[in-house]
């Protein structure tokens, strides 16, 4: 995750930021940096707040906004996060507009990372085939998008493919630098299997 952020990096922004668990572990192993925590769910935000220590809460900034529509200046960031959290957006059109987002507010050469749940997972294949109707059907615009429901809510998901990923990135002005596979904590298990790819503004 460190790979985001450059040497320049002083200000970065986390989209989707849930609690700030990412951007907490980003702001301990440099003291320069200064973060934005952008998440739409008034819960998450109040969570960032309560979590966040007293050392860092200089820092780092929770703000509840859509990551559709930053709140940010054009031109004023050095780096973005978004982890698990792009993949969320549906439909399409609007996962595009995120991204154009993320290009307006980011600096010249300002780097993007972005992780998403990779699509060849087979209990997340075994949901699409159960829906497969559901698309032949028209009631959904992509095969890959997905609702999955817990105890709390249901959520919609977009499954990804790492070249969809990219060419996402390409198609709203980024230039790809490194993409790849990320299994949280290295050990492969149903549901942990992420694609990323390091981007920057061109």
């Amino acid at each position: 995750m460190s790979k985001a952020l450059s040497n320049e990096t002083t200000w970065f922004a986390d989209l989707g930021s849930g609690p700030g668990q990412h951007s907490r572990y980003l702001a301990t192993l440099n003291e320069a940096l200064r973060g934005v925590l952008i998440d739409v769910s008034v819960e998450m935000i109040h969570r960032a707040l309560k979590e966040t220590p007293e050392n860092l809460s200089h820092r780092l900034y929770p703000v509840l906004a859509d990551m559709r529509e930053l709140p940010m200046r054009s031109d004023s960031m050095d780096s973005l996060l978004l982890i698990a959290s792009l993949h969320h957006i549906v439909p399409r059109a609007d996962r595009l507009k995120t991204l154009r987002e993320c290009r307006r507010v980011l600096k010249r050469k300002g780097s993007l990372l972005v992780v998403v749940w990779a699509r060849w997972q087979k209990p997340l294949v075994l949901k699409v085939l159960k829906d497969i109707l559901t698309y032949f059907l028209r009631r959904k615009e992509s095969f890959w998008d997905i609702t999955r429901c817990s105890r709390v809510a249901c959520r919609t998901y977009h499954l990804y493919s790492v070249s969809e990923l990219a060419k996402e990135l390409e198609t709203t002005g980024f230039r790809v630098i490194e993409r790849g596979v990320y299994v949280p904590g290295g050990v492969e298990k149903p549901l942990n299997k992420n694609y990323y790819c390091l981007a920057v503004k061109t």
